[in-house]
């Protein structure tokens, strides 16, 4: 009997471990669909009714949000508006999230799986990836490491095939998983990608043995996968009515820092449902009303403890990115996310989780957490430079060429070393791509 109730004791506090983890690295926005579905599920919280302009369809019906009816009694309403979805605009098409969740909710497997499995899917980045290391998120939900291998499985067993993946390479390879006659398609994802990627398709049939017809056949097959599991799902999902989650204020001598904790103030936990648990006379629903009640508080503390979080980060990016609030974008400072988490005395993963789909609005824009946060390249006699910094000087020197004659990649990255700024050609190259800056042949002018 002890052992017994151990172990349900063990499971309880791994499930408040993973929605603790999960409310913390969700954005207003998930966190506001979440708040809602809790309150479907779960009858002492009370969250006040919130209309905005958006909610409303051009019809003048105003539209539930799709999370909202995840219960059974508002299937039907689904069910009678999925066609009319269809022809709608992206934002309300089902999300890749949203799409995965539903198959959860059919699948036969245990609650403490299923609940890691919904964190796996919510921890899953713009790609439909999931790059966190399986041991990092056994730490996080302090719960047996073969547990999340487990989950991983089924989430790699999902649709679309090729989600949950690490990387390209094993994208590719699971969509090939159980099919037929693909060996020499894995073979190459395996071991050529780099020379599949220049088309060099004589040498990876001179490498491998094979013809190059049949070299060219596996081509166009590995061509047809899917390289990012979240295509076809909607990618602006927020865009329209993007709610920061921290708001930075420039004053005369300081800066103040507010955390949007708008779903906080709007939660609430039922005053009538705590009288009634203590005044009902059958024990079975007292029990159920005292379960419940429990549920919401540790969702109370759950909101809390991601407000504070969010507040310590924020104050901890201001205090090292001082230059760029006082300044402007060009003043970004070198920044890793292992450095706040050291300074905070917590693990990099929770930083990693707090910053996930956050914004901060500051008087120069709105940016994602992410953004304050960048690998820097070492100089010489001097501390790093932010890749921000490093583009802002690329574009400088392509702006001051002669059009006639434009710079060269290897003349650029000889430009930035006389500026202190050591880097390879290669990576001048990458930069200057993810600036949208044709190569010096498509800047010529004639």
């Amino acid at each position: 009997m002890e052992l017994r109730q151990e172990t349900e004791l063990q499971q309880k506090i791994s499930q408040n471990t993973i929605q603790a983890v999960s409310i913390l690295q969700m954005g207003n926005q998930e966190l506001e669909e979440y708040l809602e579905t809790m309150a479907l599920e779960n009858p002492v919280i009370e969250t006040e009714e919130k209309f905005m302009v958006t909610d409303i369809g051009q019809d003048g019906e105003r539209k539930i949000p799709r999370k909202s009816y995840e219960d059974y009694q508002n299937r039907a309403y689904r069910d009678e508006t999925a066609e009319k979805e269809d022809f709608r605009g992206e934002e309300d098409r089902i999300s890749l999230e949203d799409f995965l969740l539903e198959q959860v909710l059919y699948m036969n497997i245990e609650e403490s799986c299923a609940s890691v499995l919904k964190y796996l899917i919510y921890d899953l980045d713009e790609r439909g990836y999931l790059t966190e290391e399986p041991e990092n998120i056994a730490v996080s939900l302090e719960t047996d490491p073969e547990m999340i291998k487990k989950a991983v499985e089924i989430l790699h067993s999902m649709e679309p095939l090729g989600v949950g993946a690490r990387n390209l390479q094993e994208c590719l390879l699971l969509q090939l998983r159980g099919k037929p006659d693909t060996e020499l398609e894995k073979l190459i994802i395996r071991n050529y990608l780099k020379e599949l990627g220049k088309n060099q398709l004589s040498r990876i049939a001179e490498q491998t043995g094979r013809s190059l017809k049949e070299v060219r056949e596996a081509r166009e097959r590995i061509v047809g996968l899917n390289p990012r599991p979240s295509n076809y799902f909607p990618t602006g999902r927020f865009k329209e009515y993007l709610i920061p989650d921290i708001i930075v204020v420039k004053l005369k001598d300081y800066f103040e820092i507010l955390v949007n904790d708008a779903q906080n103030a709007r939660f609430h936990i039922s005053d009538f449902y705590r009288e009634m648990g203590s005044k009902v006379e059958d024990k079975e629903a007292a029990e159920y009303i005292r379960e419940k009640i429990k549920q919401a508080e540790w969702l109370r503390q759950c909101l809390e403890q991601r407000k504070t979080t969010l507040l310590n980060l924020a104050e901890k990016i201001v205090e090292r990115q001082q230059n760029f609030f006082r300044n402007g974008k060009g003043f970004l400072e070198p920044l890793t996310q292992r450095e706040i988490a050291e300074e905070m005395g917590i693990h990099p993963s929770t930083v990693s989780r707090g910053i996930k789909g956050k914004y901060l609005q500051c008087p120069w824009g709105t940016y994602p957490l992410s953004f304050f946060f960048s690998v820097g390249i070492q100089g010489e006699g001097r501390k790093e430079d932010s890749a921000d910094y490093i583009k802002s000087c690329i574009k400088n020197i392509i702006d001051q060429e002669e059009k006639k004659k434009p710079f060269s990649d290897r003349l650029i990255a000889e430009k930035l070393q006389k500026m202190g700024i050591s880097i390879s050609r290669r990576t001048v190259a990458k930069y200057r791509d993810s600036m949208h800056i044709k190569d010096a042949l498509g800047r010529k002018e004639y």
